[in-house]
């Protein structure tokens, strides 16, 4: 190997671990490029017409919609302006009861509701959700990032937030830790429900002995449409019609299955992928992804990735530009084609791997961004080479003079 090919590869080898810095950087960010979005969106809707929906034997949806009250409403110093919608809490208090009485309890109860303001009916829905050791509410961040406690107390909470700080708004990534402490409601529910132990490092996320990234793309097994058609079986039950049965019926009903109480159809909906989906459907969602685990970072991951970086980080840095060379002599001195070509080339690669990777690990890279890096790079070093050319030339004139 000749002394230019080994500092080639050098140079490869440490552009490689900077590539692998700024992809981390990238998979660390809540928001998507347009680029990667457009991918995302592509690809899932590939693997949406195989997708393995969940059995609806597993699942309870109560929807709270249409199921209101109305209380008080306060101003900030504390003078009543008139009154607000909230969700009925003595009907909630109502169900509570029953799951508490009933022989065979769920297998989990997740209330995804932000019990923000106070009533009357508080202390007994308060008494009664604490004697249940499988469920857990949904709590919010405020305008500067920081958690709002609900006025329910001493009962498991998680953290029920959307990443929604894209440049397209909309649903698309989910997160699993918020700050390297606060976990992610689904999170929780996987741990509760498989005995998993997770823990944040970096932008990885290690739960029981698998890793995943801490913000990741969520695979849709339920969609909203799902939830609207009788055929699917995953219709949602009014909590009002529910508590029109014999507590008898409604423990069976319930007996064994994760309980999932949110607002599924007025007031919790988000842009996704697909559709406009219900917060409980998201969170549904993620939940199913993490358990079955769908995005996995291991040894062949990383070694994919390596081989790729490698392997562009050298085409970009060898001093023969074997891509645009080969454009030349096929098309003439060209210099956009060269340029235009070198890129596409970089671009092509990336996504073929990236839809590899995608549909294989659940992980897409974000190729444009890439893209520019690696260009720059290989221009970079064009310029340095010529500078460098020239100057050897100029000394041989001169010694030869």
């Amino acid at each position: 190997m000749t002394t230019g090919k080994k500092v080639s590869l050098f140079l490869a080898l440490a552009n490689t671990v900077i590539l692998f810095f700024l992809t981390s950087w990238f998979w660390s960010l809540p928001w998507m490029a347009g680029d990667e979005k457009l991918m995302i969106w592509a690809t899932s809707a590939i693997r949406l017409m195989n997708r393995d929906m969940p059995e609806s034997q597993e699942f309870a949806l109560i929807n709270v919609s249409y199921d209101q009250m109305l209380i008080d409403k306060f101003d900030d110093f504390g003078f009543p302006v008139g009154n607000q919608v909230i969700t009925d809490r003595q009907k909630l208090t109502r169900l509570m009861q029953i799951i508490n009485h009933a022989e065979k309890k769920p297998k989990y109860v997740f209330c995804d509701l932000y019990f923000e303001e106070s009533t009357t009916y508080d202390s007994a829905l308060n008494a009664e959700m604490r004697l249940q050791q499988n469920l857990i509410v949904s709590i919010h961040l405020d305008d500067s990032g920081n958690p709002m406690y609900p006025v329910i107390t001493d009962i498991k909470m998680g953290l029920s937030d959307y990443v929604i700080g894209n440049i397209f708004e909309g649903v698309y990534k989910f997160q699993l830790y918020f700050n390297d402490t606060l976990k992610l409601t689904p999170l929780i529910m996987s741990e509760d429900l498989n005995n998993y132990q997770s823990e944040k490092k970096g932008p990885f996320v290690k739960i029981g002995n698998w890793i995943t990234l801490n913000y990741f793309i969520m695979n849709y097994r339920l969609l909203q449409k799902d939830i609207m058609y009788m055929e699917a079986g995953f219709n949602p039950v009014n909590l009002g019609e529910l508590l029109i049965l014999p507590d008898a019926d409604i423990s069976t009903f319930l007996e064994n299955k994760i309980v999932i109480i949110g607002d599924f159809f007025e007031h919790d909906m988000h842009e996704t992928l697909f559709e406009i989906t219900s917060g409980p459907v998201v969170l549904i969602n993620a939940y199913l992804t993490i358990i079955n685990r769908d995005t996995v970072v291991n040894f062949f991951f990383i070694a994919i990735i390596t081989m790729l970086y490698l392997g562009l980080s050298y085409l970009a840095i060898y001093p023969e530009d074997i891509i645009e060379n080969y454009i030349r002599r096929k098309y003439g001195k060209i210099k956009w084609v060269g340029n235009v070509t070198s890129f596409m080339s970089y671009l092509i690669i990336l996504v073929v791997v990236s839809i590899f990777t995608y549909f294989v690990f659940n992980i897409h890279l974000n190729v444009f961004f890439l893209t520019i890096y690696i260009f720059i790079v290989e221009k970079l070093c064009t310029f340095i080479y010529k500078k460098v050319g020239n100057r050897t030339k100029n000394r041989e004139v001169g010694n030869t003079i």
